[in-house]
């Protein structure tokens, strides 16, 4: 989905941030062309156009996207529906009618957004699909009802705003000299709407005609009841039953201080007191909406842990100040790191697991065995990021496979449990059933590209050859991100999981080449663990000089002692051409006694773990 931003000023360049950020193709087109990314002559080619251009520039605004681009999708943000509806509607442009009820500088998260008109086309469920993973309000009403909801809502409290600014100017200078933290909000507010644009305001209050005499004629009856003290009483405990959400409204006020222009040492110390008051509030809010967002995870047994959610938080945060950005980073990483803790504590969460993911990939269904839930998982999108999450401890587990029946060993794992500072201490064998899965019932002659990870494809290989020869293949990550990859005419190779994940048509199960396609996982910690005693395996690397004989003493040891070798293999050392190193796996724990005699024999040694068998893995309690 291609995006473009028609009119670059601030209501533009948050919704240019905000899909940018998400990894959409986004560019910005404005009449001055020191904002704008592209030319006019290029607007032909993108699918969605948001209008953000100031209410009298509407109708020539679209005058001119109907010269070049009568297919894309129009996402009019207008404040006043009738000042754009008209237009689209003449210009015959499918459209997305929303009014985001937030500023240039405020915040999608918690913001409502209202959506009075759909023309059902998929884009508008993507855009609205992310506004709500933002955390958007979304609600949805006509056009007609939501005039008349912006003359309640707008109409009401811009009017009180001119109003009290009308009551008391010439009266004040700087207010916050003696305000109160309630007259100071209000100096506030009624100083933003003052100084935008009029005309906007206006409009809104032509809406709200009625409203304003029912507010004034309240205002008399207010003020005889305010003659009574019984009277006055009897309707503050009426107001009461329904206006009850006071709960941190000092926040609210105290916020204030942080806009107030502070001089002199004096003030200035008192100015980063405030701030540093009010971020520790911030940050206590932020860890009990963290303690929610567990028991909401719970539900949905999602992990705790979503990396590409942090990421797009990090790096919408970033380009919204010209701080340092790798310290502005590395503080809201602190941050949710704590807010994480607090998560894992109220669920019981002891160990984090890293695997790779996402959701729906073959070592996420071992995983799931393994240890029951989702929330402990935090997905990698490689092997060697599963060892440097748990050598970094990251993660306190990491879950990697190691051999798959048909494929064999997996070099990746062996060349990272050779380099990282860590062990394995436990083993699982897992079933493969690989399955055709797609975004629609397809027959397999109208597949034209298949998707998956390139050890998926070698497995099925031969059901490929004989059913897709016609298909184009081509190679992913993972098997989960080739269903992301998914359009109409292509097909994935994935797991059963992640079909059911991602809400996908099986076209074919179990297409695997044999029916005994098993996989191999070693389950990795940092290095110096604590040994059970129950260990029956042990996993090693070694070198020998290179001369005739080297290998066979070495051997000699597992043959005098009694010891099988079920694995044995060579890698390149990384040093020269012709310089290898071993990877054994022996079917017993191998004593220090045995260690040392090899060690005597080899130019180095290095044991990867003493390991077992498993079949649970123990994160909530271990």
């Amino acid at each position: 989905m291609r995006i473009l931003i028609y009119g670059m000023g601030g209501m533009g360049g948050i919704f240019h941030r905000f899909f940018e950020n998400r990894g959409y193709f986004v560019k910005g087109y404005d009449l001055n062309p020191d904002r704008s990314e592209v030319s006019y002559g290029e607007i032909d080619g993108f699918d969605v156009i948001f209008l953000c251009v100031p209410m009298d520039e509407i109708e020539n605004a679209l005058e001119d996207i109907a010269r070049k681009n009568r297919s894309a999708l129009i996402v009019d943000i207008s404040t006043l529906k009738n000042l754009a509806i008209p237009h689209l509607e003449r210009l015959g442009f499918d459209y997305l009618s929303i009014h985001p009820m937030f500023g240039p500088d405020s915040e999608i998260g918690l913001s409502n957004i209202i959506v009075v008109h759909e023309s059902g086309r998929e884009e508008e469920r993507v855009i609205l699909e992310e506004f709500r993973r933002a955390g958007a309000i979304i609600s949805h009403i006509s056009v007609e009802e939501h005039d008349r909801k912006m003359a309640e809502i707008q109409g009401t409290a811009h009017f009180l705003l001119f109003l009290f600014a009308l009551t008391l100017r010439g009266r004040f200078g700087k207010a916050y000299h003696y305000g109160s933290p309630i007259f100071l909000v209000m100096h506030k507010l009624a100083s933003r709407i003052i100084n935008q644009d009029w005309r906007l305001y206006y409009h809104i209050q032509k809406n709200a005609e009625e409203l304003r005499k029912e507010i004034l004629e309240n205002a008399r009856v207010l003020d005889e009841i305010m003659k009574d003290e019984r009277s006055f009483k009897g309707l503050v405990d009426e107001l009461r039953e329904e206006f009850d959400d006071y709960r941190d409204s000092t926040i609210v006020l105290d916020a204030y201080k942080t806009t107030v222009n502070a001089e002199g040492i004096d003030m200035l110390r008192g100015y980063i007191r405030a701030i540093d008051s009010l971020v520790l509030r911030l940050i206590e809010k932020r860890v009990e909406a963290g303690r929610k967002v567990a028991m909401e995870k719970l539900k949905l047994n999602e992990p705790v842990e979503i990396s590409h959610v942090e990421d797009v938080k990090l790096r919408e945060l970033v380009t919204k100040t010209e701080l340092n950005p790798v310290m502005v980073s590395e503080i809201f990483e602190r941050l949710m790191k704590l807010t994480k803790e607090e998560e894992y504590r109220i669920l019981g969460v002891r160990k984090k697991v890293a695997v790779l993911g996402p959701p729906g990939s073959f070592s996420e269904e071992t995983a799931l065995k393994l240890v029951g839930s989702r929330l402990p998982l935090i997905y990698q999108s490689k092997v060697e990021d599963i060892f440097l999450a748990v050598e970094s401890g990251k993660a306190d587990y990491g879950i990697v496979p190691i051999e798959n029946s048909l494929q064999g060993t997996v070099l990746q794992t062996l060349d990272a449990l050779l380099r990282h500072n860590v062990e394995v201490f436990a083993e699982y064998e897992s079933e493969i059933r690989h399955n055709l899965v797609a975004k629609k019932r397809l027959p397999l002659r109208d597949i034209e590209v298949v998707y998956s990870h390139p050890q998926a494809i070698a497995q099925c290989s031969e059901f490929i050859n004989n059913y897709l020869p016609h298909a184009e293949i081509r190679y992913t990550r993972t098997t989960s991100e080739a269903i992301e990859m998914l359009d109409d005419r292509s097909a994935a190779i994935a797991s059963e999981l992640a079909a059911k994940l991602y809400r996908l048509q099986v076209i074919k199960r179990d297409i695997q080449s044999l029916t005994s396609n098993r996989t191999r996982f070693y389950i990795i910690r940092r290095s110096g663990g604590s040994v059970n005693g129950d260990e029956s395996l042990t996993c090693l690397f070694f070198g020998v000089d290179d001369r005739p004989g080297a290998l066979y003493r070495v051997l000699e040891v597992f043959y005098k002692n009694g010891i099988n070798l079920r694995k044995l293999e060579s890698r390149p050392a990384g040093t020269r051409l012709g310089d290898y190193i071993f990877f054994a796996e022996a079917e017993e724990k191998l004593g220090e006694n045995i260690v040392e005699e090899i060690k005597k024999r080899t130019t180095f040694c290095k044991v990867a773990g003493f390991f077992r068998k498993v079949d649970r893995l123990d994160v909530f309690t271990g």
